[in-house]
């Protein structure tokens, strides 16, 4: 009995894996969020924490992101090539590099923003026809799980 509840729990944790690579490839797939110009969802979401939070540094990103200070910084320089952003040093401290959006990078969050919240809305609904409100609870308390899990074991 313990060894059919183990493997069926397997399979549970194989349709996570196999979740976790479908939202890998939507998200590495770049898209125009409405400017004619393509970005990646890590292009567009750093733009969108320094739009949130103007004169954020590159460390910072680094840290939000769990990410070293070397990937974010190839994606800040791509976003400052695009004229989304621009870097600032402050009177008094020539070493820290401040980050603040440009117009056209403001207009790309705002852009970005209607985009997220569109599509979020739109799973929402898409679960809600498939799935309770007490399900879906579940099944979000158990990927908070799983995310504390993989988060535990980097080796997964």
């Amino acid at each position: 009995m313990e060894q059919d509840l183990l493997e069926e729990l397997v399979s549970c944790t194989d349709r996570f894996f196999s979740l976790i690579s479908a939202l890998s490839d939507s998200t590495s797939r770049p898209r125009d969020y409405g400017t004619g110009k393509i970005l990646n969802m890590v292009e567009v979401h750093t733009l969108a924490m320094i739009a949130s939070t103007p004169g954020i540094t590159p460390t910072q990103i680094a840290q939000n992101w769990n990410r070293t200070l070397s990937a974010a910084s190839r994606n800040i320089d791509r976003l400052q090539r695009k004229g989304y952003i621009r870097k600032e040093f402050h009177p008094g401290n020539r070493k820290t590099i401040h980050l603040y959006p440009t117009e056209p990078g403001e207009e790309l969050a705002r852009l970005h923003a209607e985009y997220d919240a569109a599509t979020s809305r739109s799973v929402a609904a898409a679960l809600l026809e498939r799935h309770s409100m007490e399900e879906l609870r579940t099944f979000s308390t158990v990927l908070e799980s799983f995310t504390q899990i993989v988060k535990e074991e980097p080796d997964l």
